[in-house]
């Protein structure tokens, strides 16, 4: 697979142009499929206490209730 593709132009600087998204894509990739399911679960923990250590405890409280109510009652 090749990130590389060749335009014909006349801009003789820049012959060669890397499909980022593509590059990216296949990265991401070979990153999960290197990873065992601990190490895949340690970052998605980790990833998802980052993003909700930034809400509010009202933000918190309002997508408990959207997706795990179960989780407020009691």
């Amino acid at each position: 697979m090749s990130f590389l593709s060749t335009f014909d132009h006349t801009n003789l600087m820049t012959d060669n142009i890397i499909d980022r998204d593509e590059l990216q894509n296949a990265y991401i990739e070979s990153i999960i499929d290197g990873m065992d399911h601990k190490t895949m679960y340690q970052y998605v923990y980790d990833t998802l206490a980052e993003n909700l250590d930034k809400y509010s405890v009202e933000e918190l409280i309002t997508e408990v209730e959207d997706y795990y109510p179960e989780l407020l009652e009691g």
